[in-house]
């Protein structure tokens, strides 16, 4: 009791725990379509078949919308605050995850079309969370648990993807294949997300950051107390005061970091081409396409579905390392050992994957 009395006093547990939940929408949406893919209902009330190139352009616009509304509900969050920000994530990623669940309910003409639209929206409101959430949470955490508490955020992504594939081999495992409730039940589930968030952020506190770079230093100060409590929160408010004048000169915008010559030139690359080569890792392959590459590997359909959540429970436990190195070790000495680690399993796997091509041809 004493515990739960904490939490609900505690606003850096609630910002914690709210940006944990909204970032694990990113990763839900991955283990949902997976398996989706599959269904073939799902396939017949779009009018496609598996192997239609159309299964893999409907999962990807998805990330086009996460790509413009990373942009556009950053801009949003910069200039009318990170909470109305937030909001307008939440509320267009609800509404792209109904678009999706009505679509071909009751119908099959005109299906595709309206999954596509689906997809769309709810990008543009996940892709907003993913960008808008590290900023508002990084704001609100102690400097010395910033790497933590990030790191947890991102657990969630990935708790997220088990949840979402969960629930659908559930789903598929009792319905079957055939039935249309095995692939519109795991999009459903997905509206529990955004709802309780959307009730949940009028407890949370704006960015005091944002407050002071807006001038608006008294709104600034009422929620640092709110967050710290009297003392401290003044204490933290004149720190943030004193910071924000010391950069006042020193404003950076996007040109600046994509100008060679300057000094956030190199940080700026660095953090773009870290997420690129995570990308051409095939991670996000895997983790939509997870049951389709096990069985292009001779696996069967359920032993592949089985691999694929093993693949995603891995992942959970060894990001749970992550965070517990992060502040330990440092950044670039766990980023360095994943990828040496990473490198290593590539080997590995080329090394397995030639022998096995070998004994096939023999």
């Amino acid at each position: 009791m004493e515990r739960i009395r904490s939490f609900y006093n505690d606003k850096r547990q609630q910002v914690v725990l709210f940006s944990a939940t909204a970032i694990a929408l990113y990763g839900y949406d991955q283990g949902m379509m997976s398996l989706i893919n599959t269904n073939y209902d799902y396939l017949s009330t779009m009018g496609i078949s598996e192997e239609d190139p159309l299964v893999g352009l409907i999962v990807s616009v998805y990330y086009l919308g996460c790509a413009l509304g990373a942009v556009l509900f950053s801009w949003l969050a910069d200039n009318y605050g990170r909470k109305p920000g937030l909001w307008g994530c939440l509320a267009t990623a609800s509404l792209g995850n109904l678009i999706m669940f009505v679509a071909g309910l009751g119908y099959s003409r005109g299906a595709m079309p309206v999954m596509f639209v689906g997809r769309v929206i709810m990008g543009l409101g996940v892709g907003g969370v993913d960008s808008v959430v590290p900023v508002y949470s990084s704001e609100l955490s102690e400097d010395e648990a910033r790497g933590k508490a990030l790191a947890q955020e991102f657990q969630s992504n990935i708790l997220g993807l088990n949840i979402a594939f969960a629930i659908n081999l559930a789903a598929t495992t009792m319905l079957g294949k055939g039935n249309q409730w095995a692939w519109r039940i795991p999009i459903i589930v997905m509206q529990a997300y955004p709802v309780l968030l959307l009730v949940f952020i009028e407890r949370l506190p704006e960015s005091p950051r944002w407050f002071v770079f807006h001038e608006q230093e008294d709104d600034a100060k009422k929620a640092l107390v709110t967050i710290y409590g009297e003392d401290e929160g003044k204490s933290k408010h004149e720190e943030l005061v004193e910071s924000h004048k010391s950069e006042a000169d020193q404003s950076i915008g996007y040109m600046d970091m994509f100008t060679p010559s300057h000094p956030q030139f190199h940080p700026t690359v660095i953090t773009i081409m870290g997420q690129v080569n995570q990308a051409l890792t095939g991670y996000g392959a895997v983790s939509v396409y997870g049951p389709q590459i096990f069985q292009l590997l001779g696996f069967g359909v359920r032993p592949s579905e089985y691999l694929t959540q093993g693949n995603y429970v891995s992942y959970l436990v060894l990001m749970t390392l992550a965070w517990l190195l992060i502040d330990a070790v440092g950044r670039r000495r766990l980023l360095v050992a994943g990828s040496a680690a990473l490198t290593l399993c590539f080997l590995l796997l080329t090394l397995f994957g030639g022998l096995a091509d070998n004994a096939a041809r023999l």
